[in-house]
């Protein structure tokens, strides 16, 4: 993975200026997938809440019912917030990527013939449209959930903390090896997802330059040959996609065996201690 320079700082400010004009629904938006992740937290406490009540141990004097209510005020509430939350960061999202769109064309438009002479139609194309795309789903989708799953775990962190501090180191513990995984990980699946962009331009370029020439192609019957040129393309296409697949597949095997085995070892840690009477 690229060390982080102050280019790659100053270029990832520069981007965030086409979200500026758009910035008070982004804070908005953050506000409410904050207090989204807030009351998430509230259902495993109202789930023991519940058994609690039903076996007559609740420090409330509320019934199943009222339990009942709670927590269906609960999804209410955050059925509301989600939506707005999910509203706000399309706005953002595609306000913010329809003017970097027009800002790359705006740039492309522009360039000497020189950069055009040196560079292909379907390589250009692929950048206006596939890698601006890539954009569009970091600011709509990955970047709230990102932050959504960090607002989470911190909270479970306090929560754990303020209630069984030792399964809070242990949970603690686990975050250096999770981290370094993930990270090896990501570097994989973010080469190969470069490869597979760089070969699905090339077989798009394949395709406009057969159809910006396609008078001479019928002119000297090459269409067998052009044919086999964009076959061999695509079948590298196909194989760096099921290797980013392979990749992508390997990842969320780890995923779900260290996020799930550490869930089990945590309930299983505190059901020994409860065991134990600690």
């Amino acid at each position: 993975m690229a060390p982080l320079s102050r280019e790659k700082l100053r270029q990832a400010v520069y981007m965030f200026r086409f979200v500026r004009p758009y910035r008070w629904s982004l804070i908005t938006g953050l506000v409410l997938l904050f207090l989204s992740s807030l009351v998430f937290m509230a259902f495993p406490y109202l789930s023991g809440l519940m058994i609690d009540i039903a076996q007559g141990k609740s420090k409330w004097e509320w019934t199943l019912a009222d339990a009942g209510l709670v927590l269906l005020a609960v999804l209410v509430v955050q059925g509301g917030i989600s939506y707005a939350r999910v509203m706000l960061f399309a706005r953002v999202s595609e306000k913010g990527i329809a003017d970097v769109r027009k800002a790359v064309f705006s740039k492309l438009i522009t360039m000497p013939m020189v950069f055009f002479e040196k560079s292909r139609t379907g390589e250009l194309v692929s950048r206006l449209t596939s890698d601006v795309e890539r954009l569009y789903n970091a600011f709509s989708i990955t970047l709230a959930e990102f932050i959504r799953q960090i607002i989470i775990l911190l909270s479970g962190i306090v929560f754990l903390a303020l209630t069984t501090p030792r399964l809070a180191l242990v949970m603690l513990a686990t975050f250096p090896v999770i981290v370094v995984l993930a990270m090896v990980f990501g570097r994989l699946i973010r080469r190969l997802s470069r490869e597979r962009q760089k070969v699905l331009a090339q077989a798009n370029n394949i395709v406009s330059e057969a159809m910006q020439a396609i008078q001479a192609v019928k002119a000297f019957t090459n269409e067998w040959y052009e044919a086999m040129r964009y076959g061999k393309t695509i079948d590298e296409v196909v194989r760096v996609s099921l290797r980013y697949a392979h990749g992508r597949a390997l990842f969320g095997v780890f995923i779900i065996t260290v996020l799930f085995g550490g869930l089990f070892f945590i309930i299983w840690e505190g059901a020994r201690m409860l065991q134990a009477g600690e």
